[in-house]
């Protein structure tokens, strides 16, 4: 029985009360830009208040017996532990949680959507307020990132009410042309030339490389030679159906590969500003490869 008022007072030490908490889903389908959503919530916070109740309590009791065993030389006798358990009535000390109120919440939130008119949108929006928190979450067809690109969020407490105003601004990007793009492959130095293919670049604005060349000797500590996100002056690309293929001129960059032992890193990433609120549904937005190249 102890056991069990145990667990259910651990739970409550927990504080598996909270703050309350409420949910508006904004559904969006391409033909609406914003809209307004009213949520309201109550802040709390955890006290404790200290009861003695009366439970069972148990103990370890121990006595001896003799235990006598016959050897060669005789009989051996032993005085031998034996341990059991007593329970005995008992008080204990139990600790109770119970939530004060703080004070109400009202948040209006403002949530739009750019780039309209988008079509075979099946997006979803979730604006959660828990106590004074407010959370934007997005998630899915992925047809599309669905980027967060501006948030303003303001407070105010009158007497016992906190009032929030919120301002999202969000964006869809269209997936498709950024994840055909993460693709790289066929990394090869030669000629103090750098060759790579990807796939095909159809969105150049959202897509982004890097290039970092270290020395990198097997005893011993790297010396990075390079390290930057490369410009279109950088490169030169030529465009095909299914794949891009890069050339990047080490004397351009001025990298100078002379003898030992050298690690290049090639990366393509989706290049954006803001937050992505459906990274979770994406695999990746970067794909990259190493290419370990020695010089005698």
């Amino acid at each position: 029985m102890k056991i069990v008022w145990s667990v259910i007072f651990l739970l409550l030490s927990l504080n598996v009360f909270s703050s309350t908490r409420e949910t508006k889903t904004f559904f969006y389908d391409g033909t609406q830009d914003s809209i307004q959503l009213l949520l309201r919530a109550e802040e709390t916070h955890t006290e404790y208040r200290y009861e003695q109740r009366r439970t069972t309590c148990y103990r370890q009791d121990v006595y001896y017996r003799t235990v006598c065993r016959q050897t060669p030389d005789g009989q051996i006798c032993d005085r031998v532990p034996v341990y059991r358990t007593v329970a005995y009535p008992c008080i204990e000390t139990v600790r109770i949680p119970y939530e004060v109120k703080d004070f109400d919440v009202e948040a209006n939130v403002t949530l739009a959507v750019e780039n309209l008119p988008v079509t075979n949108a099946r997006e979803t929006f979730k604006v959660t307020l828990i106590g004074d928190k407010l959370s934007l979450s997005a998630s899915g067809t992925k047809k599309y990132f669905i980027m967060l690109k501006k948030q303003q969020v303001s407070s105010n407490i009158q007497g016992m009410m906190k009032y929030i105003d919120a301002y999202y601004m969000t964006e869809l990007v269209e997936a498709t042309p950024i994840v055909n793009a993460l693709n790289l492959n066929s990394i090869t130095y030669n000629n103090k030339v750098l060759n790579f293919k990807t796939g095909p670049i159809a969105a150049p604005e959202s897509i982004g490389l890097s290039l970092v060349v270290k020395k990198a000797p097997v005893i011993g500590s790297d010396t990075v030679l390079f390290n930057r996100e490369l410009s279109d002056s950088d490169m030169n690309v030529s465009a095909q159906n299914s794949y891009s293929a890069f050339a990047i001129d080490f004397n351009r960059l001025g990298i100078d590969l002379v003898s030992g032992r050298y690690t290049i890193l090639a990366k393509i990433f989706f290049k954006y500003t803001g937050t992505i609120l459906n990274s979770s549904q994406f695999v990746a937005t970067e794909s990259s490869k190493t290419l370990i190249y020695k010089l005698k």
